[in-house]
Order: C-alpha cells, then sequence, then structure tokens
C-alpha cells in the first residue's frame, strides 16, 4: 500500500529522470528549471556586454538575492551579504573579527572543514581553536552514534571558558545528522558574552532556523536551496557586523558604484549593511538562479512547510523500517531523535561497511542517489519527495 503524500513541490518543477529518486540534497540539490532558464537568459549579458542594464542586470539581481534570502529566513535583508559559499562566509568572520592573543574558539569534534579549517587557521595569530565532543564516545567513523539523550548545547556552554570569543557549530551535522538547538545555545552563548557563528548549509532550505542570540549564520546555496554551486549567503547581527575588520571592495561602498565616474566621497569607506562584508564582484548568473530556487521554495510555502513535509516523510520510513528485525534498532534510534527534535533533513543510519557498501551498489542499480559519510549512511528529504518515494526507499532498504 503506497503513503499517500503528494510532494509539496512538484516533479516536473525539475528535470528528474523518470526513475531517479534523488536522496542525496545533503550533497548536491537540484536545479529547479525556471532557475536554469534564469540562467540562460542572462547568459545572453555575457554574450552581448552592449545591452548589459547596470540596474536591472546587475544592481538589482543582487538585490533580488538579498530580498529573498531574507524573506526565506525571516530576517532583514539589510544585514544578507552574498558569499560564495559557506567557507567565505566563515572567513569573513574569522579574519574580521578583532582576536587578541590567547582568546579561544571552540567548535564540535567531527566538523566539516568549512567550519574547521577558517578556526586553526588562527594558530599564527595566538589564537586556540578547541574541539569539543558531543557526546560520550563520539569520533570519526561512528563510533558511538548519537541518541536522544545528547545534550550538545550544554555541553558546549559548560566548555565556555573567560577566554572564549566564538562558538562555531554546524546547526545540522553532515554525517551524523545531528541538529542542534540555535535557539538554546544562542541564549546560553549571549548569556555569556560569546558570539555563536552557525554554519547552516545542511539545514537550510528544509528548515526554519533560530536567529535568536546568533552573531552569525553562513550557508552554501546549492545544496538544500536549490542553487549553483559558488554561491552563498551570510547573515550576520547588525552589531556584531561593526566589530569585525570589513572585507568589501568596490561594490561595498555607502553608495551603490555609479557609472559616472563620480563615486562616495563621504568620510565612511563601507556600507554599514551586509554589503560591508562582500568580497568583490559576484556571479550575476549564480546569484539569480539562487534567487529564483529560494523564491520558488517561498512561493510553496517556505521553510516552515517544507519542514512538517519532510519531518513526516521520515517518520514515515522510520516506521516501515521498526517493524524489521534488521532495522529495528537504528529506527528505534533515529526515532528517538526525532522526538528529541535532533534530526535536520538527513536521515543518517550507522551499518556495518559491507552492508553500506551493499546498499550503495544496490541503490545505484535502482536509480536512487544517496551518499555515506564518516560510517554514516545518509537519507535527504526535500519538498519534491512523496509518500511513493518513501515506499520505494523503504523497499530498497528491506530487500537488500
Amino acid at each position: 500500500m503506497t503513503l499517500a503524500v503528494s510532494p509539496l513541490l512538484p516533479r516536473e518543477l525539475f528535470d528528474f529522470p523518470p526513475d531517479a529518486l534523488w536522496l542525496s540534497h545533503c550533497k548536491d540539490g537540484p536545479v529547479p528549471r525556471a532557475s536554469a532558464q534564469r540562467l540562460v537568459e542572462l547568459l545572453a549579458t555575457e554574450l552581448h556586454p552592449w545591452a548589459l542594464r547596470w540596474n536591472e542586470d546587475f544592481l538589482d539581481i543582487q538585490a533580488s538575492l538579498r530580498r529573498a534570502g531574507a524573506a526565506l529566513f525571516g530576517v532583514n535583508a539589510h544585514d544578507i551579504s552574498l558569499t560564495t559559499c559557506t567557507t567565505t562566509g566563515l572567513e569573513a568572520i574569522s579574519l574580521g573579527y578583532p582576536w587578541e592573543q590567547g582568546d579561544e574558539v571552540l567548535i564540535p569534534v567531527g566538523e566539516f572543514p568549512s567550519n574547521r579549517l577558517p578556526w586553526l587557521a588562527l594558530a599564527h595569530r595566538g589564537v586556540r581553536c578547541i574541539e569539543v565532543p558531543l557526546w560520550a564516545g563520539q569520533a570519526k567513523g561512528a563510533a558511538v552514534p548519537p541518541t536522544a539523550s545528547i545534550d550538545p548545547e550544554q555541553t558546549l556552554l559548560d566548555a565556555i571558558t573567560p577566554r572564549t570569543r566564538v562558538v562555531a557549530v554546524s546547526w545540522v551535522r553532515y554525517q551524523d545528522g545531528v541538529r542542534l538547538d540555535l535557539a538554546r545555545l544562542g541564549r546560553g552563548c549571549r548569556e555569556r558574552g560569546v558570539h555563536l557563528v552557525v554554519d547552516g548549509i545542511q539545514g537550510a532550505g528544509t528548515m526554519m532556523p533560530s536567529f535568536d542570540g546568533v552573531s552569525a549564520f553562513a550557508t552554501g546555496g546549492h545544496k538544500g536551496l536549490l542553487g549553483l554551486q559558488g554561491q552563498g549567503l551570510l547573515w550576520t547581527d547588525a552589531t556584531f557586523r561593526q566589530q569585525l575588520v570589513p572585507v568589501g571592495t568596490w561594490l561595498s561602498a555607502p553608495d551603490d558604484f555609479s557609472q559616472t565616474g563620480t563615486q562616495y566621497g563621504g568620510d565612511e569607506l563601507w556600507a554599514t549593511d551586509g554589503r560591508r562584508l562582500e568580497p568583490g564582484s559576484p556571479s550575476i548568473l549564480s546569484c539569480a538562479v539562487l534567487a529564483s530556487s529560494i523564491q520558488m521554495l517561498i512561493d510553496h510555502g517556505g521553510a516552515p512547510a517544507i519542514q512538517a513535509h519532510v519531518t513526516g516523510l521520515q517518520e514515515a520510513l522510520l516506521a516501515r523500517l521498526a517493524a524489521s528485525e534488521v532495522w529495528a534498532a537504528e529506527a528505534h534510534r533515529l526515532s528517538g531523535l526525532m522526538r528529541a527534535h535532533r534530526v535536520g533533513p538527513t536521515l543518517s543510519f550507522v551499518l556495518p561497511p559491507d552492508r553500506a557498501d551493499r546498499l550503495l551498489k544496490a541503490a545505484e542499480a535502482e536509480g536512487i542517489g544517496t551518499s555515506l559519510r564518516e560510517g554514516y549512511l545518509r537519507m535527504a528529504f526535500h519538498g519534491w519527495h512523496s509518500g511513493q518515494d518513501v515506499e520505494r526507499c523503504a523497499g530498497w532498504l528491506l530487500s537488500t
């Protein structure tokens, strides 16, 4: 019997082959057809630069992406910066913060390099990056997988010392799929006078983040936001932003760059809004694609609707697996995490390597796109998935 849940995002919005089941937007999200068409239209400005309209085809496209990102996240467009990816957003923070010798940054054990290397690179400035295990036995390779009993927010707050200036976390972790409570962690950091900086890429587009107590939130656009590689967004708290050394260049002046040759002549060199942190010329093609994709998400209910849809599909899959002796333990573990609101859009199953390898090979043969990271087999749901997709996913898992 097929689960009667229709896609929130109709499949015809994408260019999926008829038999494709893509469960890997945690790796790469599909660009919608309309966004791809927008790219084709704008390519004419590259072929015919004499036809480019400065405001409509350049400045306005950047502004439209800031507005779209702000609308999706429920924040002010004034606080949005355009970046090339998650890493460049985090680097704007790590390189721009007024560090002093002996300052500390806390990050969880097992962070993706985007949220690890920018902080480790500060060692030459006398800044220590301390990696904090989020639960007992946490290690690479899923040595001890997370359960509903973990309390990563309190663990990080307890690790703060008088020298801690920044706590930098992934909102949704890329391998085990654990989702942190940003509101709780943000309040705790704020009470302790510490800045919370967030890598949001694994949840952006499918989950609704809290910015309460958060100083910065960086994300690339090519996963759940359904944009191109090489385009991202950075949100910063206005007060925090003014503490950072601006990295912005010719497009970051208080007034928009003028084609007349007469530029801003005031005392302030940089804008106070998010443009202050934008490092040079953006790809207008990438900006337009991401703006179009985000607007599509908004038009179909936005992050809250997609989150509710994804959660329902995850619960249905785990219910199917719970009846299997082979899968019952993992279904129970993940169901507990879901009840504790600890799961993002990705269900991450811990499996023996040989079994995971068999499942990956079977998935490829059946046209199912999934991925393995540090011992976790990942299945990521989004708005285009349906109850029929859940049944197909369950059939693959139960038959291999």
